[in-house]
């Protein structure tokens, strides 16, 4: 009905294989033209640390070591990028130099999400170890972040390390707490009755904010955060779900209150998003809706869009860039593949669809 592979019907296959394709000495390649590396581009702190958080995941599902030789190159990729002041660049040429003064906060709270999560996990000393290092470099920062989407990612690194043993001189609950109040601040002066969001606009990653502050409620047993996780999810569940297809905001003018909405092009980042919130608002209210939510994000990936095509390429493990107004955008770049992948292992971990790791 959806696509010729008809891949959300079967069990899927998870490969390495095409991120392993865009992996070098030295990093993860930004952008692909098809499905061959486009080395002009370079490298991004971001692509990589969403790569580390696929191995880390992967390992801890699979025990494969094809997964340990990637993580040693990503884990070495961001100490290269790791300022002296704690700070990590976040654009780098084929040259290997970094592109910029610094990365931008978005890019600091991957890098911390990134490197919390591998921090947590049942991985070797001998990487958790330099994780570590970084996270204790980037930690006096963390402060004096403002944007919504960078605060997000840090309270995912927050929650992450909530569940591993640190040092008892890092409050978890005090760091967290203290980002929960700013994210709820920019939703109360934002929100009204009609619209019951953190801006003004609709832009990526938007489920990533309510997601953020489900896993802050239960980190600190805060109900405002809670509350507001709920009202947030629900208002954006309205706009993106149509029947039983994930119809996500379109970067190609976003929504703005009071405006209309665009569909195309969209992104795989919103998909993998919601599939991470719908998953979490199921552990609090209407477990069969959200649930059912989440199934329903996921297979945005794999034929159940408004063009009924699969993004996700299961012969190589690769993903589209997006749907556009015409169909697929055929280019495969990192983030695309990684948050892919990213979405699949989630599904696997909670038993949405039978997926098969290689």
């Amino acid at each position: 009905m959806f696509s010729a592979l008809q891949t959300h019907r079967r069990t899927l296959p998870l490969r390495l294989d095409y991120l392993e394709a865009l992996t070098d000495h030295f990093g993860l390649y930004q952008h692909a033209t098809f499905g061959v590396p486009d080395l002009r581009h370079g490298y991004t702190t971001d692509d990589v640390s969403r790569a580390l958080l696929v191995v880390t995941h992967y390992f801890e599902l699979s025990g494969k070591v094809r997964a340990l030789r990637l993580l040693r190159r990503y884990l070495s990729f961001l100490q290269w990028a790791q300022r002296d002041d704690g700070l990590f660049h976040n654009f780098f040429g084929i040259d290997r130099k970094p592109d910029d003064e610094v990365g931008s906060e978005e890019c600091q709270g991957r890098a911390f999400w990134a490197l919390s999560r591998l921090f947590a996990s049942p991985l070797p000393r001998e990487f958790k170890e330099p994780a570590w290092r970084m996270l204790e470099r980037l930690l006096p920062h963390v402060a004096s972040f403002a944007h919504p989407h960078s605060i997000a990612f840090f309270l995912e690194g927050f929650a992450a390390l909530a569940r591993a043993t640190v040092p008892s001189c890092l409050s978890i609950g005090e760091y967290t707490r203290a980002l929960g109040e700013k994210l709820l601040k920019r939703y109360l002066e934002h929100s009204d009755s009609s619209w019951k969001w953190f801006d003004e606009v609709l832009t990526w990653g938007n489920a990533l904010l309510p997601a953020a502050l489900f896993a802050a409620s239960e980190v600190t047993g805060e109900k405002r955060f809670l509350a507001v996780a709920q009202e947030s999810f629900e208002f954006l569940s309205q706009q993106v779900f149509r029947g039983d297809i994930f119809v996500p905001v379109g970067n190609r003018g976003w929504y703005r209150k009071g405006g209309n909405r665009a569909i195309f092009d969209q992104q795989p980042i919103e998909a993998f998003w919601m599939l991470v919130a719908s998953l979490r608002a199921s552990k609090v209210y209407n477990p069969e809706e959200n649930r059912k939510r989440a199934r329903i994000s996921l297979e945005w990936f794999l034929g159940r869009n408004v063009h009924r095509l699969s993004l996700y390429d299961p012969e190589t493990g690769s993903c589209a860039d997006g749907l556009t107004p015409s169909g697929l955008n055929e280019n495969r770049g990192a983030e695309s593949t990684v948050l892919c992948l990213l979405g699949l292992l989630t599904a696997h971990a909670e038993a949405l669809k039978k997926i098969r790791i290689l």
